[in-house]
């Protein structure tokens, strides 16, 4: 059936979002509540905040972040393809 399909991939999202950081999982929480109330442009801006903090708060200093921020932005670097 139509809802035993939908149950297994929305399972299966819940178990793919459970396996990262938990701090990282509420700060993107955080940026998709925030967002809501903002344009696409502020709301994307408000994601890489989020992130830079998350990145920042983890490594503890910012010698790597300019090599981070470098990549991140790389329009040509590959991405994941979205299974949505």
């Amino acid at each position: 059936s139509d809802d035993g399909v939908v149950l297994k991939r929305a399972i299966e999202l819940s178990a793919n979002i459970a396996s990262n950081d938990p701090l990282m999982v509420r700060r993107y929480k955080r940026a998709m509540v925030e967002g809501t109330s903002m344009t696409l442009q502020n709301g994307l801006q408000r994601e890489r905040e989020l992130g830079i903090s998350h990145y920042l708060e983890i490594v503890g200093d910012g010698a790597t972040f300019e090599t981070a921020k470098d990549f991140i932005s790389d329009d040509k670097r590959p991405r994941a393809q979205s299974k949505l």
